[in-house]
């Protein structure tokens, strides 16, 4: 039982609540029994620190690291208000760009600051059947312990590209596949979402071709570099006396409509 928040294991995983820290270490830490499942499953994880009620129940595979640890010691490691008693490290996965190239749907997210909408786009994105998510340069760190406890471990399911300018992105998701024999760009629409934008969400259809969906910060929208760099504006169309939808809200909506058809 480790019982000391100055052991050196705990004080290295209570390194990983800092960017840095996760970026040198390449590793990150995933808080609660379903994220940590996820993590599992991904074959990602390497310790799991865990309070005496919480590892009762709890079955890890060989090769990881179960250090028991008291309330206080996993208090101190949670980002959680109410901890849920577990708490793991994690490898950072290194995403193939390729995916870029070959996906049907990708969601970029340019600027999103928010780790709560960011973990709920990405959740949203998996449930949706998307191929892979990006954060831009500008984005909220993807690994940040509130965007995985807010992903619901799905950023464990599917790829996750970081640190792409958005004209990187953009152009890696026009670049035919490495693996495919035709020559030039690969047929794709980028759309950015947007609620001043001429085209209703609802009526874009996907056919064979890529579909990209942009979505900008919370606060101002797509920046008018974004603006410059997507194909067409689409908006959720506001029927109600709503002002606006909140960007997690609003991606959801989108990425069901463009993710589509649906049986």
């Amino acid at each position: 039982m480790i019982t000391s928040t100055r052991n050196e294991r705990v004080r290295a995983a209570a390194a990983l609540h800092r960017s840095r820290e996760r970026r040198l270490a390449a590793r990150h830490l995933v808080e609660g029994p379903r994220a940590l499942g996820a993590a599992i499953a991904a074959g990602v994880v390497e310790q799991v620190f865990a309070t005496p009620d919480a590892a009762a129940d709890l079955v890890v595979p060989t090769g990881v690291d179960l250090l028991l640890v008291a309330d206080h010691v996993l208090d101190h490691l949670a980002d959680a208000r109410t901890p849920q008693g577990i708490v793991g490290v994690a490898r950072t996965p290194v995403a193939d760009p390729e995916v870029l190239a070959s996906g049907r749907l990708i969601v970029v997210l340019d600027g999103v600051a928010d780790p709560g909408n960011a973990g709920t786009i990405v959740r949203t994105a998996d449930a949706a059947g998307a191929d892979g998510v990006v954060l831009t340069a500008g984005s909220v760190d993807a690994y940040a312990p509130k965007v995985v406890r807010a992903s619901a471990g799905s950023v464990h399911h599917l790829p996750v590209l970081t640190g792409l300018t958005l004209r990187e992105a953009l152009s890696a998701c026009r670049r035919t596949p490495a693996r495919s024999a035709p020559e030039g760009p690969r047929p794709v629409q980028v759309v950015g979402l947007d609620g001043a934008g001429e085209r209703n969400v609802f009526d874009l259809a996907r056919d064979d071709t890529g579909m990209v969906l942009v979505l900008g910060n919370e606060a101002h929208g797509l920046s008018a570099d974004a603006r410059g760099q997507v194909d067409v504006l689409a908006r959720v169309p506001i029927v109600g006396r709503a002002e606006s939808l909140n960007v997690a809200a609003a991606a959801a909506v989108a990425i069901y409509a463009v993710a589509g058809p649906w049986d």
